[in-house]
């Protein structure tokens, strides 16, 4: 697995490189022009194998179909630009899906929103992946019957909240395929943003460790952002590291 955290600013580069992450992601937020993330693949460069991946801007009200085209629709053309100029080719979307909240007819203008996305992403060399906020997997296979192509990042901590079970767990059963990122960080479950606490590692209640072993079981080997902060990350990252060491692919006998 390639592990990375969130990048803000060049020197946020600079910090998960010398902790030895493979990458950053990249946080886009609205209102930034292009010179603001100029210096972010020059710092990146400094290290061969150190890549950048992109987080799009939030969505903002999850029912407001003007605010969806005439705001966050030129938001992420804007992000798509920027990621590309930056060498990126994975950019992370929010976009409620949740029938719980959403409105059946919102949902259906969000999947051809999602396309329009999805192919401006493609334009650019640019994959375009849905996070999960807090759909379970038949909300997301709505989202991935509908679009194919379309990856999905896989937020462990979201899949705690408005839910008994973690819905990360069905998600890796069911719709794997389309599993192209994940993001870790824990929090003690709830029912709003106000419970989606970005924990470090093994502060919570989540399973994570559960969950981890389940996606390498199923051959999971991709790229994994801490979404924590940084005086957080190390220690996290060393917890992580110690889940992926003592992963035995399954038929594996131990020695004796």
């Amino acid at each position: 697995m390639f592990f990375g955290g969130h990048v803000i600013s060049a020197q946020d580069v600079v910090f998960l490189i010398s902790h030895g992450f493979d990458f950053g992601e990249v946080v886009f937020r609205a209102g930034l022009g292009k010179t603001y993330y100029k210096d972010f693949r020059t710092s990146a460069c400094k290290e061969s194998d150190f890549f950048l991946i992109g987080h799009g801007p939030s969505e903002g009200a999850p029912n407001d179909l003007e605010n969806l085209w005439k705001n966050y629709y030129p938001k992420l053309l804007t992000t798509i630009e920027i990621a590309h100029e930056l060498g990126i080719h994975f950019l992370t979307v929010h976009l409620w899906f949740d029938p719980r909240f959403v409105k059946p007819h919102i949902r259906e203008e969000k999947l051809r929103f999602l396309d329009a996305i999805f192919h401006a992403g493609a334009s650019h060399d640019i994959l375009i992946s849905l996070e999960n906020l807090s759909e379970n997997a038949y909300d997301l296979a709505y989202v991935v019957d509908g679009l194919p192509g379309i990856s999905l990042t896989l937020d462990v901590g979201h899949g705690q909240l408005l839910t008994e079970r973690n819905t990360s767990y069905d998600i890796v059963h069911d719709l794997y395929s389309w599993i192209g990122h994940v993001h870790l960080h824990d929090n003690l479950g709830g029912n709003g943003v106000k419970d989606d606490l970005h924990l470090p590692i093994g502060s919570g209640r989540i399973e994570i460790a559960q969950i981890l072993l389940g996606l390498m079981e199923k051959g999971y080997g991709g790229t994994v952002t801490l979404e924590l902060e940084q005086d957080e990350l190390e220690s996290s990252l060393n917890k992580v590291r110690e889940i992926v060491a003592g992963f035995r692919p399954p038929g594996t006998c131990l020695s004796r």
